[in-house]
């Protein structure tokens, strides 16, 4: 009897293993691309960065899609502003998110009237100061919602040191 019990136990488990990839959930995949500004004279347009100079504004867009099966809630896409260069003020955007920054290289987050910094001044005093947008080392993005196949676009822009 218990050859019984074990060898229905064992089919149950296979089933289940079986079924776990079919199991719903959302997955995330980014990629990034980098856009150069260049003025004709007339206009300025956006071409693919494959340098970039001392002054040059560069725009970062990340796109993202859901290739899971199910919504995804409150999903966060996360990157640094990149070394050599400084975040330009409103430049980040994206439809449906939540836009916080970092000062401390991703430790934490905050909308930018919030994110802020003490200051011990000469006289021993301590001053609050608000982080300035040069200042940010991150920028984080909290898609509210991806429904499974969708995908999306966030953006944000730098000026080359």
């Amino acid at each position: 009897m218990s050859t019984r019990v074990s060898a229905a136990f064992c089919s149950l488990i296979a089933i289940f293993l079986l079924a776990l990839p079919a199991l719903a959930k959302p997955r995330i995949v980014i990629a990034i691309q980098q856009f150069k500004e260049v003025a004709d004279g007339r206009s300025t347009k956006l071409v693919p960065a494959q340098s970039a100079s001392p002054g040059d504004v560069v725009e970062y867009q990340l796109v993202y899609r859901n290739e899971g099966d199910e919504p995804a809630t409150n999903a966060v896409i996360q990157d640094p502003i990149p070394k050599g260069t400084t975040y330009l003020a409103n430049s980040a955007n994206g439809d449906g998110t939540e836009i916080t920054f970092s000062s401390d290289k991703g430790q934490t987050f905050a909308p930018p009237v919030k994110l802020t910094y003490d200051v011990k001044l000469p006289n021993g005093s301590v001053e609050k100061r608000t982080v300035t947008p040069a200042e940010y080392t991150n920028v984080r993005w909290t898609v509210k919602q991806v429904p499974a196949g969708a995908s999306g676009k966030v953006v944000f822009r730098v000026r080359v040191n």
